[in-house]
């Protein structure tokens, strides 16, 4: 029982610890870009099955420096009704995003990847700007959007089992596989 306090004690300081680290640099930089994302992918259960899942996510990157961001998602999930992240990252050269962190629930630490769409790119043809600008509005109001992918693995993956409390924190789950879509405003 010790055991799976401390665990969890130190889950939520962890969380804790990247909260306060995205909100400090964010009020820095005061660059931040919010998001709704959807999501779906595969979880790796611990009995050897895979179950597929869903989410839908409210999300904010906040730079805290030119190439640097911290990234937080909250959001509703099935089958696990709520879910959270939280991590760091970079930004790349070609607009592609990098990001490393934990899942608070289900728990899980994870590496996620965003590709940008063709929507991001302003560079819009003159037909278009024409349409655009007969209705009041130029590129910079075309919403970007992109694409993010993510492996996640939780404790269960390395020790095949926990203590029952802490099983139920990852959910069962020994590793996740997804793939979303990001519209950014």
């Amino acid at each position: 029982m010790k055991t799976s306090c401390s665990a969890i004690k130190s889950i939520a300081l962890i969380g804790a610890f990247l909260a306060t680290v995205s909100s400090t640099h964010a009020q820095e930089e005061k660059r931040v870009e919010p998001y709704i994302e959807s999501n779906w992918g595969l979880a790796f259960i611990v009995e050897g099955a895979v179950f597929p899942g869903t989410s839908v996510l409210m999300g904010r990157r906040s730079y805290f420096s030119k190439n640097g961001f911290t990234d937080t998602q909250i959001g509703l999930a099935f089958p696990s009704v709520f879910t959270a992240k939280v991590g760091v990252g970079h930004r790349g050269a070609k607009g592609g995003h990098f990001s490393a962190g934990l899942r608070v629930f289900p728990t899980h630490v994870y590496i996620q990847n965003t590709l940008p769409s063709n929507r991001c790119n302003r560079d819009v043809s003159r037909r278009k700007l024409q349409r655009l600008e007969r209705r009041g509005k130029s590129a910079a109001d075309i919403k970007c959007s992109e694409w993010a992918f993510s492996f996640e693995i939780s404790p269960l993956l390395f020790t095949g089992s926990l203590p029952g409390e802490l099983e139920t924190l990852s959910f069962y789950s020994m590793a996740m596989l997804t793939a979303g879509h990001r519209w950014l405003f």
